[in-house]
């Protein structure tokens, strides 16, 4: 078994098909077709399904590809090993869910290419259920969640806390008036959503009319525009609030306050790029406490 055809089955694995992977790898068809079948043979099982269209993993190629991952992880990690100097370059590649993207993220990562320009930084954005799938398949190097998500096999960080508000269309009386033109909540899994449901609770109010959007930003501006009411961190509102297009109500910290984790796999070598990112996230995380 050699690692170049792990890494063609996994690129097969994640295009679901060969043409797909063909292009990915920059290779001809027939090469990968040669690799996977060898791999089958080698392995004594089919590792996927053909189909006109496409390929479908098998049940023996999902056991595989688990094990592909690790082995490919650890040949980075072993690259990084080796080529470790006192210069902090390379790469670093971090999720956050939009609201930490949009707002607490952006001065961070700013003042991290500043110092380290020789770092090539990238993020993504997404669910924590998501993100936490993506830190333990090694896609990426850690990611900032919610707390409500915690999964096996990972190193959690409080990075910050979020205060939570509840914000509804500047003019309206009450939240609760405005709530009954609907509420407007990010897709589930949401911490977010989740508090704002348990807020609905409390007050007695039905939670009828939900509308899903992927965005703060597209929140917001649904809220502004009458649609109805959402929950989103302080941070993320203050700019709308100070423009007089949104009202904000604050609710009891119990529910307010939501710790925002930064979350590695245990099992990682923390590379000299990641350990600078984490001590300028401890040092900036301390500030934001005390502003």
């Amino acid at each position: 078994m050699e690692i170049s055809h792990l890494r063609i089955f996994q690129t097969v694995a994640e295009m679901g098909s060969v043409s797909g992977a063909a292009q990915h790898l920059n290779c001809v068809q027939s090469n990968v077709t040669a690799r996977i079948k060898g791999l089958e043979n080698e392995m004594g099982s089919p590792l996927f399904y053909r189909k006109p269209r496409g390929m479908i993993i098998t049940p023996a190629g999902r056991t595989l590809l688990a094990y592909a991952k690790q082995i490919l992880h650890l040949e980075r990690e072993a690259k990084k090993a080796l080529q470790e100097t006192d210069k902090i370059r390379g790469q670093l590649q971090l999720g956050a869910f939009e609201s930490v993207a949009a707002v607490r993220l952006p001065v961070l990562l700013s003042a991290y290419h500043r110092l380290y320009p020789e770092v090539d930084l990238s993020l993504i954005t997404g669910t924590s259920t998501g993100l936490n799938q993506k830190v333990l398949d090694y896609e990426i190097d850690g990611a900032f969640v919610t707390d409500g998500y915690r999964v096996a096999g990972m190193k959690w960080t409080e990075a910050f806390r979020e205060e939570l508000v509840l914000i509804y269309p500047s003019g309206k009386n009450t939240p609760e008036e405005a709530a009954q033109k609907g509420v407007l909540v990010f897709p589930r899994p949401c911490a977010y959503r989740d508090r704002l449901e348990q807020w609905f609770q409390e007050k007695g109010l039905a939670l009828d009319k939900k509308m899903e959007l992927g965005s703060a930003d597209g929140i917001v501006k649904c809220v502004a525009a009458g649609m109805g009411v959402s929950i989103l961190p302080f941070s993320s509102v203050e700019s709308a609030l100070e423009l007089g297009i949104i009202s904000v109500h604050r609710i009891g910290r119990a529910l307010a306050s939501v710790p925002v984790m930064f979350v590695k796999r245990e099992d990682t070598l923390v590379s000299k790029p990641l350990s600078a990112f984490l001590e300028m996230l401890a040092t900036g995380g301390n500030q934001a406490d005390h502003a």
